[in-house]
């Protein structure tokens, strides 16, 4: 699978720990505000209230919030792309079967969806962009599963094995994003999990009775 490249960015922390503590402090606020306010809420005197810092403190490392917002979209478009390499890479998919490499394919996307994907909408808008960064993401994480699950095209009952693969995770990646987290009835992560794998496994391999193997390991990747 080919790299995404973004953007040269300057990503390397400060190297007195006082002063990325403070770095620190100001990317989690600016962060949680775009999340819960959006665009509109993300000034700087919210941002260093809410960091606990000071306005000399922001303006020592931003130029204003247009250099905030470049720095927290690179930062963050790069963390998830790290992320999710290295759990592409942290287990051994061939060992696993069909229906349990589905599980656990539907477990990535959905872990990668909750965790990463309001972050790079919230700074899309923010940017005035229509999601350029969020739909470069998903495509990132269809093209990573789909080479894991074509590498098993020889068991997929299907004319097309690469048009099930990724009608399939399509499918599945539009029932994550249907969720809504206000309506208080969000489905937990194993009935989620469970039920989108018996969706993509239809797909797939439509006589297999799909679901979530007990022997596959779930993991937050994210956390």
């Amino acid at each position: 699978m080919d790299p995404i490249t973004t953007p040269p960015a300057n990503l390397n922390p400060p190297k007195q720990t006082r002063s990325r503590r403070t770095l620190e402090r100001i990317v989690r606020a600016s962060l949680d505000l775009l999340e819960q306010l959006g665009p509109a809420g993300l000034t700087v005197q919210a941002v260093v209230e809410r960091a606990d810092s000071s306005v000399g403190s922001f303006y020592a490392r931003f130029k204003g919030k247009e250099d905030l917002l470049d720095y927290l979209g690179e930062r963050v478009w790069q963390e998830a792309l790290d992320r999710w390499t290295e759990a592409l890479a942290s287990r051994n998919w061939s060992e696993l079967d069909l229906p349990e490499l589905a599980a656990g394919s539907v477990g990535l996307l959905l872990e990668a969806q909750r965790s990463r994907s309001s972050f790079l909408r919230a700074l899309d808008r923010a940017a005035g962009g229509n999601e350029e960064a969020y739909q470069a993401f998903r495509r990132h994480l269809i093209d990573g599963i789909a080479e894991l699950l074509m590498a098993r095209a020889d068991e997929i009952d299907h004319l097309r094995p690469d048009l099930a693969v990724r009608l399939g995770l399509m499918a599945v990646l539009g029932v994550v994003d249907a969720e809504d987290p206000a309506s208080g009835t969000r489905l937990s992560r194993s009935v989620l999990v469970s039920e989108a794998t018996r969706l993509l496994m239809g797909y797939l391999a439509p006589a297999s009775p799909g679901g979530v193997s007990e022997g596959v390991d779930f993991f937050d990747i994210w956390g």
